[in-house]
Parts: structure tokens; sequence; C-alpha cells
């Protein structure tokens, strides 16, 4: 299912059989009873989850933890998201599931009872086996018997696991039909898990240790099924015990990121230093290690080369040690490489863009078309032309005519009527407005697909404007009468201001510079334009706001605790913090001359953030930089109350 269709429409609801284990390590299991799926949370992320108990959908939730302040980091609440969908934690209201069966799993043990037993087993055979040397297979009997002994502990082992796992009160299923699966060992307390993992272990050593003592070339399939089992990676067993004992464990929602944007070299930075502050990590170094050289021991006990004695170390030893440290510092050097890589190529891409529009912006003066079809795709790609039904979309791009002006071109002065109305093919136009005190400042950019020659419509509070090319320009140009007539008639003065001068100026800064266009065009929509006085307050220190502010022209000063702390000015925004933190403003920001700003009420600015996560996710990195923490997850004291 699309992502955005999972973080916005859709809506969901708990699964109806969900059941979930005391937190170990500071995460604990849900698992969806039926359809035999877990997800590892924190009991944090579980209060987000629990809003679900009723038929939601994900903005609703994400309202609502911000109101009730238990908000996690963004990214981390959408990965929640993604992954409690994908687990089936969260399901679709009465849609209807298939069950997986259990095994009828018949023997159950009491793991107390047989702990000290399987360690007991486990280290008398892993002694044994180390201490007696075992040898190779002379004869196809020694090998079929040495195969036949491993295949048996293994299936023995496995089959005290499940009994194990049935008599701490988990449940066996099948493994693609005749094996067996233990993955509901996951809701088990961290004892019983790591002696769930070690039975197998134990088996096969036991039946190694037991071989090279009583039968040294039968010992060599045991064995090597021993090293395979006690391998350091790919989901090894000595590793599930390890990672058992964490004092400190990693949800699902923080690492193996499916959220797009949390695929980013940050967030596996961030991954990396969780890792290496963690002891279990240095522990499975360590083991992988000492396996490695147990690797080696056991090689040159097969072999005719003996790891007992002093020379074998003094001419191996130091190249498994080189090979120990030099697979760790491979492995290092092709994550900083693939990182690099990764950085580099985004870099790349951004550059080419820009370096590719400046180009045909300066340069490419014969790479337009501009016949009628080229025309009317120009009105179809601009905001505000494809608003008209399709047959005024056919009689505009009929009107329209190719002209061209050089950079630095003054289009039109305030002092004189507008004449025409031009579509932006190719090129970049300021908008310049006169201030009382007789100064023309730069309000706008307008930039390909927009359109010139309206603003006095779209504002008629101060309709007087100066338009002036910045780059050699190619217009799409008609009549003003004919604009009126085609356009200006058949749309709305709101729709107008909304697509003449808030969309233009939105996507211009940096906060919506990474929307898509359809969010810039709902946060138009959503805003409307509030004129201030100067020295009037928009935002009082101490005191609840109920709107988000974007600077749309002029400047404001901020001041805190008496000092002016710094300026506001255009396409700065603020008030964001205590929106979503629920919180008194922190500061008091005061209009100066001119001061205009674009204002969204409090319940439509949540409504928005919530449905266009690259909205929040912007706004919870600008604003976390502002206060120096995270805005999420709140803390005791970062907020004050109302």
């Amino acid at each position: 299912m699309e992502i955005n269709l999972i973080l916005t429409a859709k809506t969901w609801q708990l699964a109806s059989q969900l059941e979930r284990t005391k937190p170990f390590g500071g995460v604990l299991i849900v698992k969806n009873v039926p359809e035999r799926t877990y997800l590892a949370i924190t009991p944090n992320q579980w209060q987000v989850l629990a809003r679900f108990s009723e038929a939601r959908t994900v903005p609703q939730v994400l309202e609502a933890v911000i109101n009730d302040r238990i908000c996690p980091a963004l990214g981390e609440f959408y990965e929640l998201m993604l992954k409690a969908v994908k687990a089936r934690i969260i399901v679709a209201p009465g849609q209807t599931v298939v069950a997986v069966p259990a095994v009828n799993w018949m023997v159950a043990l009491k793991p107390a009872r047989l702990r000290f037993a399987l360690w007991l087993l486990f280290a008398a055979g892993l002694s044994c086996t180390i201490a007696l040397r075992p040898a190779l297979p002379t004869t196809l009997l020694d090998y079929a018997a040495s195969f036949g002994s491993m295949v048996l502990a293994v299936a023995v082992g496995i089959s005290i696991s499940a009994s194990l796992l049935r008599g701490a009160g988990g449940e066996v299923y099948s493994f693609r039909r005749w094996f067996i699966g233990l993955t509901d060992a996951r809701m088990l307390a961290p004892p019983d898990q790591r002696l769930v993992a070690l039975a197998p272990l134990a088996i096969l050593a036991a039946t190694t240790g037991f071989l090279t003592w009583h039968r040294q070339e039968w010992s060599l399939f045991p064995l090597a099924g021993l090293l395979v089992m006690l391998r350091p990676i790919f989901r090894g067993r000595v590793s599930k015990i390890i990672r058992a004992m964490a004092s400190r464990r990693l949800s699902d929602a923080e690492h193996k990121f499916t959220f797009p944007p949390n695929r980013t070299p940050r967030a596996r930075w961030k991954v990396l230093r969780a890792g290496l502050r963690n002891s279990t990590t240095w522990l499975e170094i360590g083991y992988g290690t000492i396996w490695t050289l147990a690797l080696g021991y056991f090689f040159g006990v097969l072999t005719d080369v003996p790891p007992w004695e002093i020379a074998f170390w003094r001419t191996q030893g130091p190249m498994l040690g080189m090979g120990v440290a030099g697979s760790l510092l491979l492995l290092g050097v092709i994550y900083l490489i693939a990182e690099f890589y990764l950085f580099a190529t985004e870099r790349a891409l951004a550059h080419r863009n820009a370096l590719g529009l400046w180009y045909r912006r300066w340069f490419g003066r014969a790479g337009h078309l501009t016949d009628e079809s080229a025309r009317l795709r120009a009105v179809l790609r601009s905001p505000l032309l494809r608003m008209l039904p399709p047959a005024g979309q056919r009689a505009v791009a009929k009107a329209l005519r190719p002209v061209r002006f050089g950079a630095w071109k003054v289009l039109h002065s305030p002092e004189e009527p507008v004449t025409h109305v031009s579509l932006i093919l190719s090129g970049k136009v300021g908008v310049y407005r006169k201030l009382r005190t007789g100064r023309r400042v730069l309000v706008q950019v307008l930039c390909e697909d927009e359109i010139v020659g309206l603003h006095s419509v779209a504002d008629r509070e101060f309709p007087a404007f100066l338009y002036r090319t910045l780059t050699p320009v190619l217009f799409l140009r008609m009549d003003r009468s004919v604009a009126d007539e085609l356009v200006v008639s058949q749309i709305g003065a709101q729709a107008l201001t909304n697509q003449v001068q808030k969309l233009p100026f939105l996507s211009r800064i940096g906060l919506c510079e990474n929307w898509h266009i359809q969010a810039i065009q709902r946060c138009a929509e959503l805003s409307r334009i509030v004129n201030y006085k100067e020295n009037d307050v928009i935002l009082q220190n101490g005191f609840y706001s109920d709107s988000f502010f974007i600077m749309f022209e002029g400047e404001a000063r901020i001041a805190s605790r008496g000092k002016v702390r710094g300026t506001i000015r255009g396409g700065d925004f603020f008030g964001e913090i205590g929106l979503l933190q629920n919180s008194n403003a922190t500061a008091q920001v005061t209009a100066g001359p001119g001061t205009r700003c674009l204002c969204i009420p409090r319940r439509e600015f949540l409504r928005f953030v919530g449905h266009n996560y690259t909205v929040a996710l912007e706004l919870e990195r600008v604003s976390s930089a502002r206060l120096g923490y995270p805005i999420f997850p709140l803390t005791h004291g970062n907020f004050q109350t109302l």
C-alpha cells in the first residue's frame, strides 16, 4: 500500500486479538495472535498505538498525541505507523484475517527445571571437544555416522527448545511445513529466551564432546554444525543469547527504516552510535573474535598443524589477528564509502538541477516551443490557469502570444495601468512594492508557470506594484481585457489571492522548499493575510496563541525577558512551538512598520501538519534548532503549562 495513503487517508484500528509482554530492556513485544506477527515497541510507543482503540486516521492520532503531550519524535512516529501496519498490529476496521494455527505440541518442559542441566551440558561438551581434539572420518561409514549424529542432535535440540517454549507459555508454529518455528520465543522473559536458544547448542555440544571422546572419526559433522550454530553473524544463537541480556534494546521503529525520510546518513549514524554505546555490541564483537580464533584452532586440529604448539601461534597467530582486524576495518571502510556515495549523489543531483535551470534561463533561447499545443501544456502547468474549465483553458492558450525581455527590464511601474497579463515560460520576475517611506522593496520573486499582472486584483488593499525582470524572460502574454474576461471573471477573488499572491511567496521560502506543490496550495488556502500597525503585539509572551504565523511582508522584533533577541523578516515563521507543544508562547513578537502575516488557526494548522508529513518533519527540524533540543518528545520542564 502507498505510504501517503497509509499516513493520511486510511482509517486504522487495533487488531482484535493482541498480546503484550512486560517491558524488558525498555522494550515490550506486541503480538497479533491469529496472524502470528510481532512488533517490538517502547511503552511510550504503545501509548501512541493505544489511540487506535477506536478507528482513526494517522493524522487524527498525531493531533491527539500532540494535544496530550506524548508525541514521540516525528520520524519515529511515522516509522512506528508503517511498522505497525506491516506487522498487522493496526488493521483496517472490519477486515477479516486468516489465522496461522499453532502446532499441537504435546510436551511442555518448565525452563527452571532444565536451566542448570543445559548450561552444564553445553560447558562440558565444549570443554571435551576442545581438550580431546576431533579427527577426520576415514571411511564412508564414518562420514554417514557423523552426519547422522549431527542431524539427530539438532533434531533433539530443536525439540527440547519447542518443549521449553511451550512450558514457558509460548506457542510452537510450523515453519515451511515440516520445520519447527520458535518465533514465539520473543514473547518470553529474557532468561527463558536464552534457554530456548541454548537448548540446540547444549545438545549438539554434548554430542560433539561425547563423539570426540568415544569415536573421534565421527565428530566432524557435529563439530561443523556446532561451529555454524555458534556463528556470531546471520542470527546466530549466541547473538540471540547476548541480545536477550541487553539492558537497553532498540524498538522496531528505531532501526531498519522503511519511512523514506528516515533513510538518511544522519539516521543511520544515529543507529550506529546507539549500537556502539550498547555493551552488548562489544560483547558480540568480542565473541566474534573468539569464534574466529576457535575456527582457526579446530582447522589446525583437523590438519597437520597442531594449534596447541607455540610454533602454530608464531606462524598462524599474526595472520589470524590480522584477518580479524582486517575484516572489521574492511566493514568500516565499506560502510563509510556507501554513506559518502549516497551523500555525494544527493548533493550532485541537487546542484545539477540548479545548474540546468540557470543555463536554460540565461542561454536557452531556442529551447522552448510556443505553438498552440505547447501553450496549452503551459496553461495546464499553471496553478491558477488550470483552475479554469477545459474550454476556458483552450481559449486562454489561443489568446497567449510569446514575448521576450532581457534581464533587469522594467515591465510595469505603479503609476501606469496594467495593460497585459503574462504567463512566465522561462525566467524570473521581481515584484516590488513602495512602502510609506517611499522605499521600494522586493516582496516576491515569480518563476516558471506563474502569472504576472494580476497582483493589483489579488491584493486590492495595496494595488500598486512594479514588475522587473531578474533574468532573461520568455512570456506568454495576453491583453488585460482578455484576461479579465477569460480568467478574472471565472475565478473568485480569494482564489486569485491564493494563487497569485500567497502561492508564489510560499513556494520560495525555506519552510516550504521541500513540500509538495499540493501542500503549498493547501497552506495558501488555509492562511489569511493580517495587517499589523507598528508596535502591535502579534504574540504575547506567557500567553497561549491560537495561530501559526508566517511573515509575509515587513519585519517584527522578538523580545524575551525585556531584551530584543532578534528580527523576523519575510519568509520567517513563528508560533509553531507553542502549537506543537500545546503550551504558552516563550517570547513576545512585536510588529514593525508595514508588517503583514499569513495566519493559520491552530486547529487547521494541526490538521494540515498531520496530513503532510514533509511539513511536520520540516517544522520539527526548525523548531528543534530554535529550542536547542528536540521539540519531541516532551520532557518535564521543557514547556510552559497553560
